[in-house]
């Protein structure tokens, strides 16, 4: 998930890339979510945070004349759940006044944009997981 999340396209080779049923459908989930979401996976990329391991990092794909403006992919190299308030740059989004946000397919909560055309979205990451915004 994190290399489509980077909108980096996977190529696999060999003779067997499933083992077992549940495999299969662990792949099929995962294209799947990327095929939904490829026209703004394979757009610009904004870093959020470099990634140093020690607390969350993130990226923006930006794409402000397609269905989803932009997706985020956030993630947290920790043991542990956290919980940050992160702040979205969204003027690349072309959405400057108001942004609906939702976490992977949950329902969208609108935010109102500051005067640095960014939004704080509150955030839980689970233990050395991921998670994704789509903003609309």
């Amino acid at each position: 998930m994190q290399y489509y999340g980077a909108g980096i396209q996977a190529c696999y080779r060999g003779p067997r890339l499933y083992d077992t049923d549940s495999t299969k459908l662990l792949v099929r989930q995962v294209i799947n979510w990327y095929k939904k979401y490829r026209p703004v996976l394979n757009a610009d990329i904004i870093h959020l945070r470099r990634a140093d391991g020690r607390d969350w990092d993130g990226i923006l794909h930006v794409q402000p004349d397609g269905e989803q403006k932009g997706l985020a992919m956030l993630y947290n190299p920790l043991r542990e759940t956290i919980t940050r308030e992160i702040t979205l740059p969204v003027y690349y989004t072309g959405l400057h006044k108001t942004v609906a946000i939702r976490e992977r397919e949950g329902k969208p909560q609108t935010y109102v944009t500051d005067r640095d055309y960014g939004v704080r979205v509150k955030v839980t990451l689970p233990a050395q997981g991921y998670t994704w915004l789509v903003l609309e």
